[in-house]
């Protein structure tokens, strides 16, 4: 049966089954399983099984074979001369053009090798293997590159988040405004970003700047006596007018105004030994200024009503307390009162606005004229106390006294403020209700509170330790209790008058507009040395708590990070001004690694100009550079330091730059800083790798080369540099490689006669086959950067060789001469003697390069055959 009837035997059964879909339209067609078909075919070969012999099986699988190109009596023939043998790998013979195509162009040529012997089909499978191979670990490799990708865009990300957040700190709560005035004022003076302008600082940004600029210079002139940082920035901010700022900053000024304490002394507040005096300081500064404060209000009130007030001639707190009492806007100084005494004033009230006042002995006056001698006997005793304890109070036995006619008597009197005065005078606060008429305003609760704290706690005394009443302050109400409805400026004025400053400072640092006055409190207290500092700067953290044995209202701030945050801003722009901040820095210690394990200790002044170095590239304008005399031409850095510390910072940047890979900045400031001998090794180190190159103008060799010659010019007149604190080594690698670079601009020239002359005088190769062993002994003892260079100068000693035999050889004789830098030849003697130079020459450099220990190229063996052929 052939091709055809197969053909049209499917083609009948297609139209059969067609005409029988056309005419049983309506009778569903019997749709069979694959078992169903395989019984059925079952039963049709069992009833052809007896009907077919063997042969005719055998001719029928022939015919069907036939039908698809297949010769199946030839392939029988094939399979039974299969002779199996164990696979042997072929022996490597020379490169051929198949062995040149990728795994992965075999591929498609792998199936067609089926129909071959069992060696080619051995051997398509382990090319098949092979490529399946080399595809997973192309695909691994590919993998692993994608998540290091990945990992390393991972972290930059996180870098560049964390300066974007350390950037914005401050930004976080913009809901709550400082102040109508500060917002309306600060939205004048801030400055636009404008990439073309000098800085990024705003004007008042400027002014700070200004008066630390002011500040250093006094105290790197040792000034005396010393400038008061705080004091200066206070008395710039009254210039902006801003009554909330003014505020602020006359309460750090008085606050910080302690004439008592030493300042030479390392002062901490809150955990030195010396404590409780100078928490009294810090109680008795607040009390003046809250006094201070109120008498100002009082004065103005009644400035601003004089005719009310008819103060008529007299002078002094009695008549303004007085006159402020006659103003309508006194009446509930006048709710309560039940005594009174001249012109029917009320006798307490006055009393008590006197003392509010911090005038004890105008209070004394009034007690006296309305007979109150015993009152007026205690103010005087604290008078008196006041002149040996800057403020004073009653003794233990009066102090007693009063509080029990207090609890027995005053405690249920109407008038709020006789009340008020037997507490003051007795320093009791274990009862508020009783006066909170009085105690109206947070400034009024501070005062009272302040003057009945503690330093020690006494037994069965109801009196809050100075401590305690920190914590009352920041940690039981805290700020959301302040802030809630009112002024954020009061809790701000809590945290200064209870001396929590770090606290003050955070507060600060939440307002974008007031970062500004923070920073500038931290670094005025840092100055006069008030300010708790984290006792690991390293750390990420801006600002912490204390540990568990101190108060829970004491914080830690981390000064550096803070002033890094905020001179970050500028410090590309104004990198001068940068400096005078980190100035603060300089004896604040920090270790920083070295060499893995050594440890080099700096201050965090040095560490941030290093970084400020390495991120602005102004090595000039912060170090200076060097003059033509070896001279350094002082840079920034030079007013804040001695030569001794600049070239410590110098170096250190140098040390940084260099681990970076910017070995030619580096080499500069090594230079700067006098680090001879670390220029000489990393001009080594980049000399050796372009020695041997052809110079071409503006190019990495050309600049590298400028910049090594004169190193060398200068070095040679420095006595330093041959002292014996720099292996000679490095100074004999130094100059060779500089010799070389010139007896290869020579060579690249094709001055062959002067490169020859300057071979000879170099003395690095064999002139006579005796002395080969004496320069392979030079050799082993050269540096790796002088043999790595090796193979090319031989190189081109052979070529600078053949090319002067070839050209004295094509002399003619008796010529007129032949004149070159390095020899002249006019007879005949002289070219012959010339040639035998040459040649023996070329004998002890064959002889040379089979005896050093080192690895040269095939270049070189070629040469080594024309060398051979030139002196045959």
């Amino acid at each position: 049966m052939s091709d055809i009837d197969f053909n049209d035997l499917l083609r009948d059964a297609e139209q059969m089954s067609a005409q029988i879909d056309k005419e049983n339209t309506g009778i569903p067609r019997l749709q069979r399983t694959l078992t169903q078909i395989h019984d059925v075919t079952k039963k049709k070969l069992a009833k052809t099984s007896n009907i077919l012999s063997t042969d005719s099986n055998e001719i029928n699988a022939s015919i069907l074979l036939a039908a698809k190109g297949i010769d199946a009596p030839k392939l029988t023939q094939t399979i039974e001369g299969l002779n199996i043998q164990p696979f042997q790998p072929a022996a490597k013979t020379a490169q051929t053009a198949d062995d040149t195509i990728s795994p992965f162009d075999k591929l498609t040529n792998i199936e067609h090798l089926r129909d071959v012997d069992l060696a080619s089909f051995l051997k398509s499978e382990k090319e098949s293997v092979l490529t399946s191979i080399i595809a997973e670990a192309r695909q691994k490799t590919n993998q692993e590159i994608e998540d290091s990708f990945s990992a390393s865009n991972e972290i930059e990300w996180e870098k560049q988040k964390q300066k974007i957040m350390t950037e914005l700190l401050g930004s976080f709560n913009p809901e709550v405004s400082v102040s109508n005035t500060t917002t309306s004022t600060y939205s004048n003076r801030q400055t636009a970003f404008n990439p073309q302008a000098r800085t990024l600082m705003n004007d008042i940004e400027l002014e700070f700047a200004r008066q630390i600029y002011l500040y250093n210079q006094k105290i790197l002139t040792n000034e005396k006596p010393r400038p008061d940082l705080i004091k200066n920035f206070a008395s710039f901010i009254k210039k902006l007018n801003d009554k909330n700022l003014e505020d602020l900053w006359d309460m750090i000024n008085t606050m910080t105004n302690l004439p008592a304490m030493d300042y030479d002394e390392k002062l901490n507040y809150l955990d030195r030994n010396n404590a409780e005096k100078t928490q009294s300081s810090y109680v008795n500064q607040a009390i003046n200024h809250l006094e201070r404060s109120f008498k100002d209000l009082i004065q103005n009130t009644v400035n601003a009503n004089l005719k009310q007030a008819k103060l008529g001639g007299g002078l002094g707190t009695l008549r303004l307390v007085s006159g402020y009492l006659r103003l309508s806007s006194s009446e509930k100084y006048h709710q309560f009162s039940e005594e009174t005494f001249d012109d029917k004033q009320p006798l307490w009230p006055t009393i008590y606005l006197c003392i509010r006042c911090g005038d004890i002995e105008a209070a004394k006056t009034v007690a006296l004229n309305a007979k109150k001698e015993e009152i007026a006997n205690y103010l005087n005793e604290i008078t008196k106390d006041s002149a040996n304890n800057g403020r004073g109070r009653l003794n233990n036995i009066s102090e007693n006294k009063l509080k029990i006619e207090y609890k027995s008597k005053i405690k249920r009197v109407n008038d709020a403020y006789k009340r008020a005065v037997y507490c003051y005078l007795s320093r009791y606060s274990g009862d508020d209700d009783s006066i909170n008429e009085v105690l109206d305003n947070v400034d009024d609760f501070l005062w009272f509170k302040l003057n009945s704290v503690v330093f020690k706690k006494e037994p069965n005394s109801d009196n809050m330790t100075f401590h305690e009443f920190q914590s009352k302050m920041s940690v039981e109400f805290g700020e959301k209790y302040f802030t809630q409805n009112r002024n954020p400026f009061i809790y701000l004025q809590v945290l200064l008058l209870t001396a929590q400053f770090e606290l003050a400072v955070e507060f600060l640092l939440k307002y974008e507009s007031m970062i500004v006055h923070g920073v500038h409190m931290a670094i005025g207290l840092f100055d006069k040395q008030m300010l708790n500092i984290l006792k690991n700067p390293a750390s990420s953290q801006l600002i912490v708590g204390g540990e568990q044995s101190e108060p829970k209202s004491l914080r830690r701030i981390n000064l550096p990070f803070l002033i890094r945050m905020y001179t970050r801003k500028f410090e590309c722009t104004d990198p001068r001004e940068a400096l005078e901040y980190y100035f603060f820095l300089r004896n604040l210690k920090v270790s920083t690694q070295i060499s893995g394990e050594f440890k080099r200790i700096s201050n965090y002044f040095a560490l941030y100009i290093s970084e400020l170095a390495l991120e602005t590239r102004e090595f000039e304008v912060l170090f200076g550079r060097l003059e033509k005399n070896a001279v350094r031409k002082p840079g920034v850095i030079d007013k804040f330091s001695s030569d001794e510390e600049a070239n410590s910072i110098i170096s250190l940047v140098a040390e940084e730059i260099e681990n970076k890979g910017l070995i030619e900045e580096a080499v500069k400031l090594y230079d700067l800083c006098k680090q001879h001998q670390r220029v000489l090794e990393l001009c080594n180190k980049l000399t050796s790798v372009v020695v041997t190159e052809i110079n071409v103008p503006n190019s990495n060799r050309d600049r590298l080369k400028n910049m090594v010659m004169s190193i060398a010019l200068r070095y040679k007149t420095e006595t330093a540099i041959t002292s014996k604190a720099i292996p000679k080594s490095i100074i004999t690698t130094f100059y060779l490689l500089v010799d070389l670079m010139t007896f290869f601009d020579l060579y690249h020239a094709q001055s062959w006669e002067t490169a020859y002359e300057t071979l000879n005088k170099l003395n690095i190769l064999p002139a006579t086959s005796s002395n080969v062993d004496s320069k392979v002994k030079d050799f082993v003892a050269f540096s790796e950067e002088i043999k790595r260079n090796f193979p090319d100068l031989i190189l081109a000693a052979m070529t600078i060789m053949s090319n002067l035999y070839s050209k004295i050889n094509s002399m003619p004789t008796r010529s007129s001469g032949f004149q070159s830098s390095a020899f002249l030849l006019g007879t005949n003697n002289e070219k012959k003697s010339m040639l035998d130079e040459l040649k023996e020459q070329a004998r002890s450099l064959i002889k040379f390069v089979g005896c050093i220990p080192y690895r040269l190229s095939g270049d070189i063996n070629a040469r080594l055959l024309q060398l051979e052929v030139m002196m045959n």
